[in-house]
Parts: structure tokens; C-alpha cells; sequence
């Protein structure tokens, strides 16, 4: 049985949607980082607003935000550039499925340079 190898153009398509990517991922590890998880344990802490999340509560809601309608907008890119677009040309889907993935690439070079410095 011969498998379908990624190409050209699947990959870059989908690398290129990446850089879009990042805001919602950005914007879900700072989320994460501050304010679902960044406590070693809960009764370490005050339970005032103010104690809890200090001036960063601010920022939450524009994170939350930026999380939703760019995510959707990220969703959206890649349902129809990998699945949309090659079923209205005739081309087989498996290679862009395949490919799909490196949607993550730019994000995680990004994670990987800045934690560097």
C-alpha cells in the first residue's frame, strides 16, 4: 500500500497559518500561566480579587478575547484551506490532513527562542 507524502504546498500553507495561530496560543499559555493554574496550591493564597490576580484581571478579559474570535478565525482557516479547498479541486485530503499539524511550528519556535532569552 503506498502512502500519501507530504508536499510542498501543504506544508507551507499550513506553516503559513501558524503565524495567525500564535495569538490565540499566546494568548492561552498567558492565560494559563496567570490565571488557571499559576498557583502551587489554593490555600497558599487570599481569596481576594485583588490578591489573587492583582492588576493582571485587567488583561484577562482582552486575553479571553483574543482567544475566542482568533481561535475561530484559526479553525476556520484550516478547515477550509485543508479540507474545503482540496475537495473543490479533486485532490486527495490526506496529505493536508497530514500536514495540519505544523500549524503549531511557528508558536512553539516562538516558545523555544523566547525562553532562550
Amino acid at each position: 500500500m503506498k502512502r500519501p507524502q507530504l508536499s510542498s504546498p501543504p506544508v507551507l500553507v499550513n506553516l503559513l497559518i501558524g503565524i495567525p495561530t500564535m495569538a490565540p496560543l499566546y494568548s492561552m499559555w498567558w492565560l494559563a500561566k496567570r490565571h488557571w493554574g499559576g498557583y502551587t496550591s489554593v490555600a497558599d493564597h487570599s481569596s481576594t480579587i485583588i490578591e489573587v490576580c492583582g492588576a493582571d484581571c485587567d488583561r484577562a478579559g482582552t486575553a479571553t478575547l483574543t482567544v475566542i474570535v482568533t481561535g475561530m478565525l484559526v479553525v476556520l482557516l484550516v478547515l477550509v484551506a485543508d479540507v474545503l479547498v482540496p475537495l473543490h479541486r479533486d485532490r486527495s485530503v490526506a496529505a493536508w490532513l497530514k500536514a495540519a499539524p505544523l500549524v503549531f511550528v511557528p508558536y512553539l519556535l516562538f516558545q523555544v527562542i523566547s525562553s532562550a532569552t
